[in-house]
């Protein structure tokens, strides 16, 4: 799943294996997204169609999103599709054929990118129904202090255009279709690690499992992504290593390391299963994290969150270790007196200016 080519317009993308074949990749089996396969043809689309499908199954994403946010659209109903041609399970089938033909005798990478949980999710049996709403935790309430955020604000304008669409009936139903799709993910995977448990190099094969973002899922009244709050930017980073753990040479250095070192360093680790250590160390010497969206940026430094515009302006802050459902911006109190604030705002300046001076110097070069 690359998210390279447009959502919008019609395209195959077995079309893009020159590309890929200049990205690096061997082989490639390249799919979109739920909503995108109304338009975008590609394997999966062509097992529809083998199996008599692919208009009924187009036809039922159009009814979905043709009104755009209404409630067809996430309305929770049986999925058209057997389970073998459910989009994660055909996935996964797709990867465990391709495991079983890796090399064992010299590196190799498999990357499986499943399109789910991705609304919409409207998960199969055996796997639908196992999660009632009131076994899962509730969604968030919708903070106060949004309704103070300027009107161009990204928050603001994400939870403005979801003003009474959610009923909490439909919240509870998503989020049930949700847990449940974890289910059936999580099946997913445990298939790959038993197909990977009856190869030779299994005790050198590393594992990583992480996610491209969130979903809000009904916290403040709202679904999808679009906005900086944790539902949507928190994912999950999961790393296990080669059980064959001491075979890995080279990890000992506390030097610090670039992003480009650190990627070689990594691979040179690869025919040994791979380090994370590298990784870790790298993680745990940055000053935070930046999130763009828009034209907005959000500052992270441990559990203390800065929004700004796209002029530095600070929009909104949250601590999460005192507001975990982040129903208080602490923007307009003395918090920010507070010397972890303080670094955080001093960093946020310094991203700026070397994002600004960077964006003079390729404008300039763009233009000669």
């Amino acid at each position: 799943k690359t998210h390279w080519t447009s959502h919008f317009q019609s395209s195959d993308l077995r079309r893009n294996g020159p590309l890929l074949d200049q990205l690096g990749f061997d082989q490639a089996c390249d799919i979109a997204g739920p909503r995108a396969l109304r338009r975008v043809t590609c394997d999966l689309t062509e097992a529809w169609r083998e199996a008599g499908l692919l208009e009924a199954q187009r036809a039922d994403l159009q009814r979905r999103y043709c009104k755009g946010r209404s409630a067809n659209a996430w309305t929770v109903r049986p999925s058209l599709l057997p389970n073998a041609l459910y989009p994660d399970i055909w996935i996964a089938e797709q990867g465990l054929k391709v495991l079983q033909t890796m090399p064992c005798d010299r590196p190799w990478l498999l990357w499986v990118s499943f399109v789910g949980p991705h609304e919409p999710f409207d998960t199969p049996h055996p796997w639908h129904g196992r999660h009632p709403a009131n076994e899962l935790p509730p969604a968030t309430p919708r903070p106060d202090w949004l309704v103070a955020l300027p009107e161009d604000c990204e928050l603001q304008k994400c939870a403005s255009n979801w003003d009474g669409l959610l009923s909490p009936a439909q919240i509870d139903a998503c989020r049930e279709d949700y847990a449940d799709h974890l289910s059936l993910l999580d099946n997913q995977v445990q298939r790959l690690l038993d197909g990977l448990q009856l190869r030779k190099d299994q005790a050198k094969t590393a594992v990583l499992a992480t996610a491209d973002h969130g979903e809000m899922l009904g916290d403040g009244g709202m679904l999808y992504k679009g906005s900086f709050l944790e539902g949507a930017i928190r994912v999950p980073f999961i790393y296990r290593p080669p059980t064959a753990a001491s075979m890995i040479k080279g990890t000992s250095s506390n030097h610090p390391i670039s992003l480009t070192g650190l990627l070689r360093k990594v691979l040179n680790n690869l025919s040994d299963g791979g380090t994370c250590k590298p990784l870790h160390r790298w993680a745990q010497q940055q000053p935070g994290a930046v999130v763009e969206f828009g034209k907005e940026r959000l500052y992270i430094q441990g559990n203390c969150k800065l929004c700004a515009d796209a002029s530095g302006k600070p929009l909104w802050a949250i601590q999460l270790s005192k507001d975990p459902l982040e129903q208080n911006n602490v923007l307009s109190k003395l918090l920010f007196l507070q010397p972890h604030w303080l670094r955080l705002m001093r960093w946020a300046q310094q991203i700026d200016k070397k994002r600004s001076e960077e964006t003079w110097i390729w404008r300039n070069l763009t233009n000669s």
